[in-house]
């Protein structure tokens, strides 16, 4: 699998638990105190997955701009 396909599938699920996590936030409404506890568990375990996500992301966003600037190094240092 290419570096591109995993950072594109990491942000289609970046965006579902944005979605996911506006709808626990703002749109669902808890009853009484095991409602908003649940709710809480529920925001906290999606915020932990996100977090996991986007730091992936920037792992491979990073590990793709370094091999091209490697790249780009090699390219103008074999020329020479």
């Amino acid at each position: 699998m290419e570096i591109n396909e995993k950072v594109l599938k990491l942000k289609i699920r970046e965006q579902e638990l944005q979605k996911e996590l506006t709808y626990w936030k703002e749109e669902f409404k808890p009853s009484g105190n095991m409602g908003k506890w649940s709710r809480q568990v529920k925001v906290d375990k999606i915020n932990k997955e996100l977090e996991e996500i986007q730091r992936d992301i920037n792992f491979h966003d990073t590990l793709y701009l370094s091999n091209e600037i490697y790249n780009q190094w090699k390219d103008k240092n074999l020329t020479n």
